[in-house]
């Protein structure tokens, strides 16, 4: 943390004063400034690792600084907080290359600092990654004389797989790497593990390779792959032998990256030269690597959008969705339906039984709402003992009959006990949203809906 430099500006001095006490505690460099004049000299002045940016500037707004600050120093991560809400600000910041964007309202000092660090944490991991490629490039310099044309395709790697990629990018950037530089009759890859938005295969070909010996390539690297599943699995400590394919000349290389398993071959007539196999199994460990990186990033995005305890969606993805499928309902004139859950009487419990049952209570109530709704639905914890359902495509009848089915199976929820079993009910409000409603007013509703269940006896829906 130590040199890490941070420009805080904010026009509150209030503000400008608690969060840079704040940050100086953590041991950070604070440079603060109340306008985006000041802010503008700043960055051309110095470097900084991090910029914390009002939205709204005196002098120049904070997305226009966010412009500036990339163009001069694209390594420097922006978060952007304000005052209000606005999605549409959100994502131009984030378009704009913001790491993040916050809400005063919602602004708890502990959440800035996990904000921060994950922001510096991605910083030091590019730079880790730049560092890296920079040590290769300097390598490939010292043998440019002998391996002139290897080296130059080495080089490529970084520009081709480095930086925030999909798997669909990472594929087809390590296969444009493989067949730009080694002449093949057929490419293949095979892969296990990793989310749905992952291919589970990719094949290329010469135009001059015949159908036939094409689809027998398919056949012999999905059975390779069958053969190595045990071993890949941690099953034995070395996997098949000698590779053998449809063609005179095959290599293959296993691709690992945590859940993302899966092998690679390529295949033609001719011998392979020691550099080109070299120049292959360079490439399919790149994109391992690759893999490795959006595997983190998938990682670091579900910390920011979960919740910790129950794995919902947390209160700032909730609405982020929120504006997002309102938008969708009224354009395409579709109903849209929110539940407002509150577990009754859930302070005794934390008071009389302590709150590691209260705990548990929560993520026993988190569990079975993520089975018992639709997969096109959202359940996200609100906060405290307080959970929302979204429901898409869904009218105010059809929600209370969702709710009925889910208030009856909560109180049929067994929390085991060393001294008994617990049971526990909720309280659920129903919404619907009418035209003219946005998605606070929607919250607001079912908000309402639940103060009228709590107040009529708890333990029931209520809604118009």
């Amino acid at each position: 943390m130590a040199g890490e430099r941070i420009l805080l500006a904010d026009d509150d001095p209030r503000i400008l004063e608690v969060l840079t006490e704040f940050l100086e505690e953590q041991g950070y460099e604070v440079h603060a400034v109340r306008d985006g004049m000041q802010a503008l000299a700043a960055i051309n002045a110095r470097e900084f690792t991090l910029a914390l940016l009002d939205l709204q500037l005196p002098g120049l707004s904070g997305l226009e600084l966010l412009s500036r600050i990339k163009a001069r120093a694209p390594e420097t991560e922006v978060i952007l907080f304000t005052g209000h809400a606005g999605l549409e600000s959100a994502v131009q910041a984030l378009r704009l290359g913001a790491y993040d964007y916050l809400l005063k309202s919602d602004l708890l000092l502990a959440d800035l600092q996990a904000v921060i660090n994950r922001a510096l944490e991605r910083r030091r991991l590019a730079q880790t990654n730049f560092n890296l490629l920079e040590n290769l490039r300097q390598t490939q310099e010292e043998l440019a004389q002998r391996r002139t044309s290897e080296l130059q395709q080495i080089r490529r790697i970084g520009e081709t797989l480095a930086g925030p990629l999909t798997g669909v990018q990472i594929i087809q950037g390590m296969f444009s790497l493989i067949l730009e530089s080694l002449p093949l009759a057929v490419l293949g890859l095979e892969l296990t593990g990793g989310g749905e938005d992952l291919p589970r295969e990719a094949y290329r070909r010469h135009p001059g390779t015949d159908t036939a010996t094409f689809e027998a390539f398919r056949v012999w690297l999905k059975d390779r792959l069958d053969d190595w599943r045990p071993y890949l699995m941690g099953k034995a400590a070395q996997g098949p032998g000698n590779c053998q394919g449809p063609l005179p000349e095959m290599l293959e290389a296993l691709v690992e990256a945590g859940e993302v398993r899966g092998l690679v071959a390529a295949g033609r007539e001719t011998p392979f030269s020691p550099e080109e196999t070299e120049l292959f199994y360079i490439f399919t460990l790149q994109g391992g690597a690759a893999f490795k990186s959006l595997a983190l990033y998938e990682q670091v995005r579900s910390l920011a959008i979960r919740d910790g305890l129950t794995g919902l969606y947390n209160y700032r993805y909730f609405w982020e969705v929120l504006h997002r499928e309102v938008e969708l309902a009224r354009r395409y004139e579709h109903s849209l339906s929110l539940l407002f859950l509150d577990i009754d009487d859930f302070k005794q419990v934390n008071d009389t039984l302590g709150h590691q049952v209260g705990d548990m209570v929560l993520k026993a109530l988190g569990a079975y709402l993520q089975d018992a709704v639709r997969q096109a639905d959202l359940v996200c914890r609100y906060g405290g003992e307080e959970f929302v359902v979204l429901l898409s495509e869904t009218d105010s009848q059809e929600a209370k009959i969702s709710a009925e089915r889910l208030r009856q199976g909560i109180s049929q929820i067994t929390v085991n006990l060393p001294e008994k079993e617990l049971h526990f009910t909720v309280s659920i409000g129903v919404a619907q949203l009418e035209p003219g409603m946005d998605g606070d007013n929607l919250v607001k509703a079912a908000d309402h809906a639940l103060y009228q269940a709590k107040q009529t006896g708890k333990n029931r829906v209520c809604g118009s």
